[in-house]
């Protein structure tokens, strides 16, 4: 990961409502939220951080995501009413699926077209 690429993902709102940021920064004149890494097994060790593998999070999305897992932050903070059916109405091991493959494809949506050490052109 490149500082540039973190400060990039910094600008955006958090992935999972949209429209929450963490805090303001006066110097920059702008909201900022914390650039969040997801994690998989099979990649490395336990604190191996695949590079370009962050999402924008609130600080309270990704400390409650620390502390009750993807499933539970995604139940609690999403704003879309069909995803929250969804996951609550699912099996416990389905429900655990399609929140896994939500956090994937919010690393993929952010994620440089191509990854090297310095991105040419970002999704936006």
């Amino acid at each position: 990961m490149t500082a540039e690429y973190r400060a990039w993902i910094q600008t955006f709102p958090s992935c999972i409502d949209g429209k929450s940021y963490s805090e303001w920064i006066p110097e920059l004149g702008e909201w900022c939220n914390p650039a969040c890494h997801v994690r998989r097994a099979g990649r490395s060790g336990t604190a191996y951080k695949e590079p370009f593998a962050e999402i924008p999070l609130t600080n309270a999305q990704h400390a409650y995501q620390h502390d009750h897992g993807e499933l539970a932050c995604l139940v609690k903070f999403t704003r879309d009413p069909q995803l929250k059916v969804t996951l609550v109405n699912a099996s416990p091991i389905e429900a655990e699926r399609i929140a896994a493959d939500w956090f994937a494809s919010a690393i993929t949506q952010k994620r440089p077209l191509r990854i090297s050490s310095k991105p040419a052109t970002l999704r936006g």
